[in-house]
């Protein structure tokens, strides 16, 4: 580690203070979202329970640490990272590294991955490739999300109709849709292929040490958004 490198580090202060607000306001916001939108849709609170252990359960002291150093880290490494025009794409960068890390404890905590937050971030996805903030044009943009949601959501479909259950929500279809906006349709295939892979170990060592209560269903929206972000690191 260079003298060089720690300057060039300190020198995006402004973006590590400034992740880190932003997660602390991630923290309340992980409860306000799902609760806003299961009122909104007359349904039962407790109803909607993930390994987090649904919205009545209080939030845990270590998440209001973790989530806002995590968040400065990834706001760093997207000023760090980021490509012509530098502001423009640090905040691109950053704000999408958010949004994935308040859609994974949504998802953790209620196994919901609401539209508010997924169909804005797809919009978002459309809208930085007619910028030029992503390596697809907006067209391109635009196919990748549809070609996604066809592909997937016919499987999904096809294990519905041998197994007699659902492979995959309609959530997290959604969501691979929206990334499909911002990486096309071989960086999304990349993510499912890590994401699956990855849940089904975080699964059995989270039911081994953790254990599951009974109502808790498994989430596939946390190993979605690991996955996501590694592309996002290893894509720059």
């Amino acid at each position: 580690m260079t003298l060089s490198y720690l300057l060039r580090v300190w020198a995006h202060w402004p973006w590590w203070l400034a992740g880190a607000l932003v997660g602390l306001c991630l923290v309340p916001l992980v409860r306000i979202i799902p609760r806003k939108v299961l009122q909104s849709a007359k349904a039962s609170l407790n109803a909607w329970q993930g390994p987090g252990g649904g919205l009545e359960q209080p939030i845990p002291i270590a998440r209001r640490i973790w989530v806002p150093a995590v968040n400065a880290c990834l706001w760093a490494y997207a000023a760090e990272t980021a490509s012509h025009p530098a502001f423009w794409g640090a905040l691109v960068g950053a704000s999408l590294a958010s949004t994935l890390v308040l859609l994974a404890l949504i998802d953790w905590d209620t196994t919901l991955l609401p539209d508010w937050v997924v169909l804005p971030l797809g919009i978002a996805g459309l809208a930085s490739s007619y910028a030029g903030l992503t390596p697809h044009s907006l067209p391109a943009s635009a196919a990748s999300a549809a070609i996604v949601l066809g592909l997937l959501g016919g499987f999904a479909w096809l294990f519905q109709r041998i197994r007699g259950k659902s492979g995959i929500g309609g959530g997290d279809l959604k969501l691979l849709a929206a990334l499909a906006t911002w990486w096309g349709v071989i960086g999304v295939l990349y993510v499912v292929m890590w994401a699956s892979l990855g849940t089904v170990v975080w699964n059995l060592v989270w039911r081994r040490f953790k254990g599951l209560s009974p109502q808790a269903e498994w989430p596939f929206g946390p190993a979605i958004v690991a996955a996501a972000l590694v592309w996002g690191l290893l894509a720059v």
